[in-house]
């Protein structure tokens, strides 16, 4: 026979799946280890370039606001001194256009305008670009500036220069300290230079933005010319959230994708470089690494897989030889011997197969010897088994006899205790019937009797007359009713308490009809010799255990003990017969009954008695509880045990547990102990399930 998996095609593949595994766990720990490496080397890059592009363009707007102030503050001396101060700002390349204006309008102040004529040549502006066409795209906004003091905006407008608005409020004062003027100076800053740094940044998107998230510079003109609102980008929300001047951050953009960046504030926070890469493109070197790596792994996993093929190989010519001869000797040929050409494990097995093939071929010779005796054994054993064999029919015919005076026993014991039940409920409601017959009857029939003596009196003395006079006198227990009006209301007093003890009698009397044909049944099913047999029908469970209380009710009365109904079950339809199902349940009851009046003998003690019902599982569950005597471990074995009773000959046989179980197995259900703690609980389980679910698992 050949298996189905051979040893090399394990070895072969345990060996290749641990070499990719080792592989495997070696690519995701260097994938993560160069993505962290590079991630770090992105942030210090980005976190670097804007910190150091910050300084620059906040040293470039603290240069401008000094001159801005001192152009402001000097524009009102003499023309010799305005003339110094203009010098000064053509000397500055970066700022190319300043103005003076009043309030928080365009109104021209004293002191005039500045202009790059430089600057105006390189990019051939007119002399009215700032105050018209850049004034009229590119609005500037006084009212911030007076608000806040200093303001940076946009001025980058179609075919225009890159530049950056800056405006700053200059308050003049005279010798006292007295707000003499109060001065906008406008200017706007070129952004070529900043461009230009821009630029030089290969990897990451770059752009500045001002404190309110509108973009002053960046790489791509159109965004400059339309001054991008940024406010919702996650760099910018970080930088305008956070007080840190500098940090980093990952994010993903709109497209979900993976997004390194970092911001650095200047300026008082005025102005904001932002910096984005996207990781894609950050990550494109680890990639790379990782794709080389891979090439490198498969080539490595080539080689040792061939390795492995060779190796495997020279393992498994050896067990195909072995496998060879042992297949030979389960074929029954036991003159073969097994040579391999190794010294290893494989040799040493080999010579204990061979060793165990000549054991097996003196085993088999000595087992023939023995067989050759074996069979005289057995023909004399079956000369001896002939003998025994009529001595045992000879016993059967007597255990038989013995077996039928046995079930006439258990006949005779199933008839009393089945008839018990019903016959102690039975003597139960007639006592009850005879306690109100020798009660209320009496009292009722004396009061009468008195009635109809006083009567008798009245007309012995004085004829009708008098036994009138007398009905009209007031009653001596009421005044305010008369004697005729009381002996009336006494007589339908009694002739309300007949109607009731008679319609209680008719309802004894079904009862006790009730209880003598179950009576009847059952010794009619004895004298039939049925074990379990009746007409099952669909019942209401719940009905059924209510009229089981009903006929346990005197008795439980009489001994002053509380039987609660607990019905929890929204199913309670059973299929049962209804006499089996009485018998079986009363017996239960009977069960807990004496179990209480035991307890009731050790003193003082109030008794209870619960029949709780509820669906599980598809099954109509009752569970019968009582706080008895309870039932120690060693009677809790050979409870369902038939002839088993710890009552006395007078109270039970041992047969009620026993037939009430195979009642209800016969229903399809069954009875089960389920627990006991003297004085406590002790509780029985009856189990029967719904028709709909029984019929199912019948189809």
């Amino acid at each position: 026979m050949k298996p189905k998996f051979s040893i090399r095609y394990k070895f072969l593949s345990v060996m290749s799946a641990l070499l990719a595994g080792c592989v495997l766990i070696y690519l995701l720990l260097a994938i993560r280890v160069f993505k962290m490496d590079k991630t770090e080397l992105v942030y210090d890059l980005n976190r670097s370039m804007v910190s150091n592009l910050a300084s620059e363009i906040e040293t470039l707007f603290r240069s401008a606001a000094d001159k801005l102030e001192l152009f402001a503050l000097l524009s009102h001396e003499k023309a010799a001194t305005r003339q110094v101060v203009n010098e000064l700002l053509k000397k500055d390349s970066d700022i190319v256009y300043v103005s003076l204006s009043r309030g928080d309008s365009a109104q021209a102040a004293e002191g005039g305008v500045f202009v790059n004529q430089a600057f105006a040549d390189t990019y051939s502006i007119n002399s009215d670009f700032f105050e018209t066409t850049l004034a009229r795209e590119k609005p500037v906004p006084f009212k911030a500036i007076q608000q806040t003091g200093e303001e940076i905006w946009n001025a980058t407008v179609k075919d225009g220069p890159p530049l950056v608005g800056y405006g700053r409020s200059v308050i003049r004062e005279d010798e006292n300290g007295q707000v003499i003027d109060r001065l906008a100076v406008v200017s706007y800053i070129r952004a070529d230079k900043i461009l230009k740094s821009l630029d030089l940044v290969k990897l990451s998107e770059v752009f500045v933005v001002n404190g309110k998230g509108h973009v002053l510079v960046h790489e791509e003109i159109g965004t400059m010319i339309e001054g991008a609102d940024t406010k919702e980008h996650p760099l910018v929300q970080a930088a305008l959230k956070h007080q840190t001047k500098t940090s980093v951050m990952q994010f993903n953009d709109s497209r979900n994708e993976e997004v390194l960046g970092a911001f650095s504030k200047g300026f008082n926070g005025k102005v904001m470089v932002i910096a984005q890469v996207q990781g894609n493109k950050a990550f494109a070197a680890v990639r790379a690494l990782v794709t080389r790596s891979l090439v490198f792994s498969l080539m490595v996993v080539t080689v040792a897989f061939i390795a492995a093929v060779m190796l495997s190989r020279s393992l498994t010519r050896p067990l195909a030889t072995l496998m060879g001869g042992m297949e030979k000797v389960s074929s029954g040929d036991l003159n073969t011997q097994i040579e391999v050409g190794t010294k290893d494990e494989i040799a040493i097995l080999a010579k204990s197969f061979n060793t165990m093939i000549d054991d097996l071929k003196d085993s088999r010779q000595k087992l023939e010897e023995i067989n050759r005796e074996l069979e005289n054994k057995v023909k004399e054993r079956t000369r001896q088994l002939e003998k025994q064999n009529q001595a045992v029919k000879e016993a059967q015919e007597a255990l038989l006899r013995t077996t039928r005076l046995a079930a006439v026993g258990e006949i005779a014991g199933r008839a009393a205790h089945e008839v018990l039940n019903p016959l102690t409920a039975l003597m139960a409601r007639v006592q009850q019937m005879q306690k109100r017959l020798r009660g209320d009857a009496q009292e009722e029939a004396a009061m009468l009797r008195d009635i109809q003596a006083a009567w008798l009196k009245d007309q012995k003395d004085g004829g009708f007359e008098k036994l009138v006079k007398g009905w009209n006198e007031a009653s001596q227990l009421n005044k305010e009713m008369t004697i005729w009006q009381e002996d009336m209301e006494n007589i339908s007093h009694v002739i309300k308490g007949w109607e009731n003890k008679a319609a209680q009698l008719m309802k004894d009397s079904d009862f006790l009809i009730s209880e003598g044909n179950r009576i009847n049944r059952i010794v009619g099913g004895m004298r039939s010799l049925s074990v379990v047999r009746g007409e099952k029908k669909d019942m209401d469970g719940h009905k059924i255990l209510s009229e089981c209380v009903n006929i346990m009710a005197d008795l439980f009365n009489s001994a002053e003990i509380e039987i609660k109904e607990t019905y929890e079950a929204s199913d309670d339809r059973i299929h049962v017969d209804r006499d089996e199902f009485i018998q079986s349940m009363t017996n239960l009851l009977r069960n807990s009954l004496q179990a209480i009046q035991a307890a009731m003998k050790t003193g003082p003690f109030r008794g209870r008695v619960e029949l709780k019902t509820k669906n599980e599982n598809g099954l109509f569950t009752v569970e019968i509880s009582d706080n008895g005597v309870g039932i120690s471990p060693d009677n809790q074995l050979k409870l369902f045990e038939s002839q088993f009773s710890t009552k006395s000959p007078d109270e039970g046989t041992g047969l009620g547990l026993s037939i009430s179980r195979r009642f209800m197995r016969a229903f399809g259900g069954d009875i089960e102990f389920v627990e006991s703690m003297p004085m406590v609980r002790t509780v029985f389980r009856v189990t029967l399930p719904l028709p709909s679910v029984s019929q199912e698992a019948a189809a």
